[in-house]
């Protein structure tokens, strides 16, 4: 019953012993053998490849995976024997090998072309590989219904991803490439759509949308967007897209790492469209990005990818500097009466050039003023009484009455133009009080070591970020600029013969021309030969990405805190060490007030506390003060 088995068993041990194989290669076979043949006998089964295989199965969750594959290919050698009469190969064929045996004559032409192809660069093992990955998934999708290369689509590639277990997430990464490598030879010869080979990639499988699996509100949330007039098809949007990224981005400078998100960004969009039937909308694009929300935490990347694409579509050219907002108008949400008047009222600040920070305090603080009005069911402008005032300010959440009085002022504004219009009487903004008691603050200043630790980051600064960050932390330390001023420098303002730096103060108005330490100097130059992008901007400090933009005052701080490696309330501190640094060395006041951009001198008093030697010889005697009674008596 045996016989033709027992004598592949002793022609393969022989070829072992010949070829000078391992004893514990050769006990691993007869041990293999020796065990199928109980189990055929205990079954009381005839040998057979099929009874072989599933032997094998069966027991696989029970064995370690190194033994699986010694059984499987000692199985394998046995049928070989039976079949051929000798081993053909050394190699282990796997048992879905078969499959390209069981292939319809569709699925058999499509990838016999691909492999006479194939086989003309890599050598035979690796055109082995391609066709046993290729040939299961075809018998997958003939399985389940593929009759031809029209079924060859996104659910179906998707549905195969999905059910194609492997030992390990490398094995399976290995088995979808080539299986996109296929895809992506048809998808050349326009035989498939071209989003197809992407599908089988590890982390885009997760991210496909398919309308029809989704609620009802969703699908017709995107079945709504794609009735847009001025959508194109998918794969003109995407010959776009590619335009974009491969030319339009490194023309801008974006770096490599924001280029890829954007480029994955439209491709993933691409296979969207393509799997769904449908046509590139921006209606249907900006949905899509919202949907990502639950697949990847670069959404946002995704929304601006699309924009930028809207940019290029409509104009030939993206602008990176236009930030976009995507949340909804506050505004908008007020009364018909309320809004026309605020808006009204913006416009007017704006006319009279007030900074944007200034135009969006006065927004923020009016919108809750005229929220809490809406709140309680004020309809117009004459229904505003004192009283509704107070409770209003009572009400108000702060977190300092600096704050408080920063709204306040702005409200009081509003309510003076609202009595220039004759709508409230004019001392209804009495009704709102911006008094507070004074205080005094402890002037705090850089400690000798954080100053010491800054020259130590000096020394070692050699990359872009640290260059610019020095060289912002010495201009606050070293010449008393205010974040504001740093950020405004142009290169301009520097005079590099007479070493001087010209500064227009933000805050006073005030123009400075100030002398330019030697350490600022060299910290300066170094960032702009070493460190600052080459970009056509009129400003030294600019960021470093794109849209390379001036810089925010906000920088400066954080520059302070990477220096010294330590949180601090804000950059002013440098100023401070600047002022207090200036009284040590004795520097007559009128001097500081001058170097700090002062009008007057009585502002640098309050630095008089941080010169503590200087302080302890104005102490004053106790010398003739009696004490009577109390402790001390």
């Amino acid at each position: 019953m045996y016989q033709n088995y027992d004598n592949a068993v002793d022609k393969i041990n022989k070829y072992l012993v010949k070829n000078l194989f391992s004893n514990s290669v050769i006990y691993n076979h007869l041990n293999c053998y020796r065990s199928f043949k109980q189990y055929l006998e205990v079954k009381q089964l005839p040998y057979s490849h099929g009874v072989a295989l599933k032997w094998l199965n069966d027991n696989r969750p029970k064995w370690q995976h190194p033994k699986f594959k010694v059984f499987r290919l000692s199985l394998s050698q046995v049928n070989d024997i039976i079949q051929n009469g000798c081993i053909t190969t050394n190699r282990y064929v796997y048992e879905s090998s078969c499959n390209y045996d069981k292939l319809p004559k569709w699925c058999w032409l499509l990838l016999d072309d691909y492999l006479n192809e194939f086989s003309q660069s890599f050598c035979e093992g690796y055109v082995s590989q391609r066709r046993i990955a290729c040939s299961k998934f075809l018998i997958y999708l003939s399985d389940n219904g593929g009759k031809s290369i029209k079924d060859i689509n996104h659910k179906n590639i998707i549905g195969y991803y999905n059910q194609n277990e492997h030992r390990t997430v490398q094995a399976k990464n290995l088995n979808s490439r080539s299986i996109r490598h296929f895809l992506a030879y048809l998808a050349d010869r326009k035989l498939i759509s071209a989003s197809l080979p992407y599908v089988l990639m590890q982390n885009v499988v997760p991210k496909i949308i398919i309308i029809n699996e989704l609620p009802a509100t969703e699908k017709t949330r995107f079945y709504y967007a794609n009735k847009a007039s001025d959508k194109i098809p998918a794969v003109e949007y995407y010959a776009i897209a590619k335009e974009l990224g491969n030319t339009y981005l490194d023309r801008h400078n974006y770096s490599k790492s924001i280029k890829s998100v954007f480029c994955k960004a439209w491709r993933d969009l691409y296979i969207f469209l393509e799997a769904n039937g449908l046509g590139y909308s921006y209606e249907t694009a900006e949905y899509w990005c919202i949907c990502q929300k639950n697949y990847t935490d670069q959404w946002k990347s995704y929304r601006r990818a699309i924009k930028l694409f809207e940019q290029y579509r409509i104009f030939g050219d993206i602008k990176p500097n236009i930030v976009y907002s995507y949340k909804k108008e506050p505004v908008n949400s007020l009364p018909e009466w309320s809004r026309s008047l605020l808006l009204d009222f913006l416009s007017k600040k704006q006319k009279e050039e007030n900074s944007v920070s200034t135009i969006c305090l006065y927004r923020s603080s009016c919108l809750r003023f005229l929220k809490y009005l809406d709140q309680k069911e004020i309809k117009c402008c004459a229904s505003i009484h004192p009283e509704i005032l107070k409770e209003f300010h009572i009400s108000d959440p702060h977190s300092t009455a600096e704050a408080r009085n920063a709204y306040s002022v702005r409200i009081r504004g509003f309510l003076n133009y609202l009595a220039d219009l004759g709508y409230v009487p004019i001392t209804l903004q009495l009704a709102l009080t911006t008094g507070k008691a004074q205080k005094a603050e402890i002037v705090e200043i850089l400690s000798d070591e954080e100053v010491t630790s800054i020259y130590t980051f000096l020394t070692n600064a050699e990359k872009p970020m640290e260059l610019r960050n020095i060289a912002i932390v010495l201009l606050g330390l070293r010449m008393g600029l205010r974040a504001s001023d740093i950020i405004g420098i142009k290169f301009s303002d520097i005079s590099w013969n007479e070493q001087t730096l010209s500064v227009h103060q933000q805050k006073t108005n005030r123009f400075l021309k100030l002398p330019m330490p030697v350490d600022v100097g060299n910290s300066l130059y170094r960032y702009i030969m070493n460190g600052r992008p080459n970009m056509p901007s009129d400003y030294v400090f600019i960021a470093h990405r794109v849209p390379y933009d001036k810089l925010n005052p906000g920088c400066c701080r954080r520059a302070l805190n990477k220096v010294l490696d330590k949180q601090k309330n804000g950059f002013h501190i440098t100023r401070k060490t600047f002022a207090s640094c200036l009284l040590k060395s004795k520097t007559e006041t009128d001097t500081i007030a001058d170097s700090l951009g002062h009008s007057n001198n009585s502002t640098v008093l309050k630095y008089l506390s941080t010169d503590s030697n200087t302080m302890r010889q104005c102490a004053l005697s106790l010398k003739n003060i009696e004490v009577e009674r109390g402790i001390l008596s």
